[in-house]
């Protein structure tokens, strides 16, 4: 099948989620893709060409606190990254912290909605439009979520990114990028009818290239974390090439998105509830509780900012002996990519962030047990 019939087929079983998502936002066109790294990819090519940015000097900016996927997306497309500090109570950037990061290179500002919390862009996107900048939202994480003001997010940005791959609020699979600005129509449809991109990877080797990008970003982080190492972008960016074949990916499947998409509801509402569960035991402890998920209507997953940062590592494996999931490793990306961009905010949250589930996969019994072991093993490491 050709890729002009297999977009044209796609988009025909997929037209439900498209009218809803164009509904909701007031977007003009959605295109969809295998991930969205491929949407991020695509973006930042369409805010290039919209900047008239040359290819080696456009920018980025990015928040600091993220998985690395938007700034591996960024370096694939010939745009540089700049990462901006971020709120230490919330983990986002906020307006002044990426005015600091903007010069006349900029192309491009990603924001993304963070562990249930979204933010008011209407400044932002002010800003952004005064300097030809595109804003892009990440709405990886804030699937169904409401802005603080009650409209829906993905609705300010000119271009907003969509996941459904695992670990996000659907996990059928794919992604999409959202086109609300219809000048920028024409200039998708341009690139996509123009690009040479690099043949695409099998799933088994991309299964094998993630599980080896994986394990190593973990090394890293506990080189960085454990003060063993100054700096890690030196080797990282010299291996960082052999995983960009993970990044570009085509929509394998569109049927199991029609499929799980009139489900949103019921999933966000289960997320919703268990997360509440957390906030009732938890509510009292040596730390603090980011609790936007309240307003927004959407928990990605439970966040908490622990007051032992030194003792975080110890805390979490306890938790993982008690047979409960927990993460600590969003560590700030500019360590990776760009240590020249200093970002102290989001050092310290990385020390102290920990992240429990919500998902399909827990219950309510199962998220009590675990926000008990919280605080049993709080009580140990926090004295």
């Amino acid at each position: 099948m050709s890729s002009l019939l297999q977009k044209a087929e796609t988009s025909k079983i997929l037209q439900p989620v498209e009218a809803d998502l164009l509904r909701e936002s007031g977007g003009a066109a959605i295109e969809w893709y295998g991930r969205a790294a491929t949407a991020l990819y695509r973006a930042y090519t369409i805010a290039r060409k919209s900047s008239g940015a040359e290819a080696k000097e456009a920018e980025v900016i990015l928040p600091s606190i993220s998985c690395a996927t938007p700034a591996n997306a960024a370096l694939l497309a010939g745009v540089t990254p700049r990462f901006a500090d971020i709120d230490p109570r919330t983990g986002m950037p906020t307006l002044q912290n990426i005015q600091q990061c903007w010069t006349p290179q900029t192309c491009a500002v990603v924001f993304i909605h963070l562990f249930g919390q979204t933010a008011d862009l209407r400044s932002l996107a002010e800003w952004c439009r005064a300097r030809n900048v595109l804003l892009i939202e990440d709405m990886a994480q804030a699937l169904g979520a409401r802005l603080p003001d009650g409209t829906a997010a993905g609705s300010v940005g000119d271009l907003s990114v969509y996941s459904f791959n695992p670990t996000k609020i659907l996990e059928c699979g794919g992604g999409a990028l959202l086109i609300r600005s219809p000048k920028l129509v024409p200039i998708c449809t341009t690139l996509a009818g123009s690009d040479t991109l690099p043949p695409e990877i099998d799933d088994a080797q991309a299964k094998t290239l993630s599980l080896s990008y994986r394990n190593l970003h973990h090394s890293l982080v506990a080189l960085l974390r454990t003060r063993a190492v100054d700096e890690v972008s030196t080797a990282f960016l010299k291996l960082q090439p052999a995983f960009r074949p993970l990044y570009l990916r085509h929509m394998k499947d569109p049927a199991a998105l029609a499929v799980a998409w009139p489900q949103l509801q019921q999933v966000l509402e289960h997320r919703y509830r268990n997360a509440q569960q957390y906030d009732e035991i938890l509510a009292e402890g040596n730390w603090q509780r980011i609790s936007q998920w309240q307003r927004s209507g959407v928990c990605w997953r439970y966040s908490l900012l622990v007051n032992f940062s030194e003792k975080l590592v110890e805390f979490s494996e306890a938790i993982r002996r008690d047979g409960f999931h927990v993460s600590n490793l969003y560590w700030p990306v500019n360590d990776f990519f760009r240590p020249s961009d200093p970002c102290p905010n989001a050092d310290e949250f990385a020390r102290r962030i920990v992240n429990l589930w919500v998902d399909q996969t827990v219950d309510r019994q199962w998220v009590e047990k675990c926000a008990r072991s919280l605080v049993r093993n709080a009580s140990r490491f926090a004295a």
